[in-house]
């Protein structure tokens, strides 16, 4: 670090995500040490606290486990890494954390307390807004997502006709139409699908059978309520990210959509500057995660909030530091649960009843504070401020 360029001037403060604990803790506090000594100017040791760095080396089931011998390797390092984190923690010269529940964790179990703990909730950057129709045109035309018994619309088809407007490009959620007077406007689709968006990194903490079971029972529900499925929409679910359970679940999946003609399911990677459009043109957004230590938050939520997409989240201590039930979305505990929610939100979609229930749910999103200003408002002082007003 004393090489790099910025460093030939003194460094005031040392500003740590964690996790990573090992050993990016001890470096960082040795180094303002060093500093201290070498320079008589030691920096100010800041702990990010987006988690606990010991919860990740969670040890396995004993009864599952087949041996004995790696059960307690495991089991030791995570005692090693809990009692390492737990020693560095007062080292530190002040702590940002992401929620109040992880705040008075600190304070009752790693004696982390007062001034110098602030609580800094993550917030979306400003790349994540609504999408327009304009760019959702163009970006379901980049990702050719058409679904061949999906793009029949005999109510838009005859509309179009008795206008005398002709169709030039359309996707399954727009429509490119050119006007009697030549020009060309672009409009959301009436029999555009519902599309579901859940963004996850294929791991067992974020359990991906729920999503699954969920679209199952939801299937099987709309058979049975409506049918001839006039009063539910099809569903288009694309699931973003990479991980080690997607090659297990890649079959569930093409199984799932030649079974289930009503609701399809696309995985796709895509590139940073097209997932917050993505995010910006979903219908309700779909949140797995869980976390290991029950204490901190879902960025991905904060994303879908940033497009004031309206999300289902699984259940967790702390989440409804985030997610308010029934007020910016609602909560979870299970496949069937999830079923019965996106059926309520969903029935009558794209119709008026629909977007305005889904509306209530993005009136109580917009306006949150982002990035900017939320550092200014709670992070700023204690990191750069006047140390002497601050603590």
């Amino acid at each position: 670090l004393n090489r790099v360029p910025h460093t030939t001037i003194p460094v005031d403060v040392i500003l740590v995500q964690n996790p990573p604990s090992v050993p990016t803790l001890l470096l960082a506090y040795l180094y303002c040490v060093w500093q201290g000594i070498w320079r008589r100017h030691r920096p100010r040791l800041v702990i990010d606290w987006h988690n606990l760095g010991y919860t990740m080396f969670e040890p396995p089931d004993p009864k599952a486990s087949r041996n004995s011998r790696a059960f307690f390797v495991q089991k030791s390092i995570r005692k090693l890494a809990e009692w390492y984190e737990k020693k560095m923690a007062p080292l530190a010269d002040a702590h940002l954390t992401v929620t109040q529940a992880m705040e008075v964790w600190l304070g009752e179990n790693f004696h982390v307390h007062g001034e110098r703990v602030k609580v800094l909730y993550d917030k979306p950057p400003l790349m994540f807004q609504p999408t327009n129709v304009e760019d959702q045109h163009e970006l379901f035309t980049r990702l050719n997502l058409e679904e061949n018994q999906w793009n029949e619309s005999s109510d838009d088809v005859q509309q179009d006709d008795e206008t005398q407007q002709q169709i030039m490009e359309e996707t399954i959620f727009t429509r490119a139409i050119r006007k009697t007077d030549g020009t060309t406007s672009l409009h959301l689709r009436n029999d555009r699908p519902a599309l579901l968006v859940s963004s996850t990194s294929w791991t067992p903490d974020e359990d991906f059978s729920i999503l699954l079971e969920a679209l199952k029972e939801l299937h099987h529900k709309t058979i049975q309520t409506t049918p001839d499925n006039t009063a539910f929409p099809k569903i288009l679910v694309i699931v973003t990210g990479k991980g080690p359970q997607k090659s297990y679940y890649l079959p569930l999946l093409k199984e799932f959509n030649e079974t289930h003609p009503f609701i399809r399911i696309h995985t796709l990677w895509l590139e940073a500057v097209d997932y917050p459009k993505l995010l910006g043109c979903a219908t309700v957004g779909i949140s797995l995660h869980t976390s290991t230590s029950g204490l901190d938050l879902p960025m991905k939520v904060l994303d879908m909030f940033g497009c004031q997409v309206p999300v289902c989240a699984i259940g967790f201590d702390c989440l409804g530091e985030l997610v308010k039930d029934g007020v910016n979305g609602k909560v979870f505990g299970d496949g069937n649960e999830l079923a019965e929610q996106l059926f309520d939100l969903l029935v009558g979609y794209p119709g008026d009843g629909a977007l305005d229930r889904l509306e209530m749910y993005r009136r109580n999103i917009r306006g949150m504070t982002r990035w900017k200003e939320n550092w200014e408002e709670s992070a700023r002082d204690l990191i750069v401020g006047d140390w002497n007003d601050v603590l």
